[in-house]
């Protein structure tokens, strides 16, 4: 019941909020991959949306895990600091070794910032560390620049995202289910090139698909996505996912349904 409402309420917020949203966003706005002009930060109304979700069920007292507290402080860190990132980053370094690169060039990039961030933010609510923790660590710091590497054509990150759980949400994650609720809600606009959801988005993205498999999951399970995350990671880091995606036809079809230019 809670993961049920969760994700009607994360829709709906999402819904409700896409139009405003975008206009507030209007003075935040980047050059997309078909060279257009397109508000960014979207993610601002995910964490919103997701927020919604996860609280409800809670003021409802349908859910009573202990763990959403940390689950919000980790969600918010990791929204806030891919906002940041899109209205203040330069954009000049790209990937993990390009931020590294400028910092050892004495140039510190919200980049980075947003990487020791996203990686405090994973060991305080991994806390106490033992191995299995370490393991949860290292997952939630992947999976949130696996799905920073992919938000680069519309609708490719939340596709990913409900792709990657929608079966935790059908099988009753409650992070999961939230997450695709304001995942959906936003997807349209997405699609459309309405806007993008940014580093904030796509970034939470991760931090949500994270959360549900190290929440819901067993170790064995937990271990195999880990091991997927970082194939993902050396493929987005040393490859380009779009040239990848542009040599399979299934995955080309997949990656432009939906889209009003698809074929074209």
């Amino acid at each position: 019941m809670a993961a049920a409402i969760g994700f009607a309420t994360a829709w709906a917020v999402a819904k409700l909020l896409a139009a405003p949203g975008r206009k507030m966003l209007s003075a935040v706005r980047v050059e997309n991959y078909a060279g257009q002009e397109v508000p960014t930060g979207m993610g601002a109304i995910l964490l919103a949306s997701v927020l919604s979700g996860l609280g409800l069920p809670l003021l409802l007292s349908l859910y009573k895990g202990g763990a959403t507290g940390h689950w919000g402080f980790w969600l918010t860190l990791v929204c806030l600091a891919g906002l940041v990132d899109d209205a203040f980053g330069d954009h000049e370094s790209r990937g993990v070794r390009g931020h590294f690169r400028a910092l050892i060039n004495g140039r510190l990039t919200t980049g980075m910032m947003k990487v020791v961030l996203v990686s405090l933010g994973a060991v305080l609510i991994s806390l106490p560390l033992a191995w299995r923790s370490l393991l949860d660590v290292a997952l939630l710091i992947l999976s949130v620049n696996f799905f920073n590497q992919l938000d680069l054509r519309p609708g490719r990150a939340i596709k990913a995202f409900l792709l990657l759980t929608g079966g935790l949400a059908a099988a009753g994650s409650f992070p999961a289910a939230v997450g695709c609720g304001g995942a959906l809600g936003l997807l349209p606009g997405d699609l459309r090139a309405d806007y993008m959801l940014g580093d904030a988005g796509s970034n939470l993205l991760g931090a949500l698909a994270g959360l549900a498999i190290t929440a819901f999951l067993p170790l064995p399970w937990v271990a195999a996505a880990l091991i997927f995350f970082i194939l993902g990671n050396a493929a987005g880091e040393f490859l380009s996912f779009s040239a990848l995606i542009g040599k399979s036809k299934f995955l080309t079809w997949l990656d432009q349904i939906g889209r009003p230019q698809a074929g074209k």
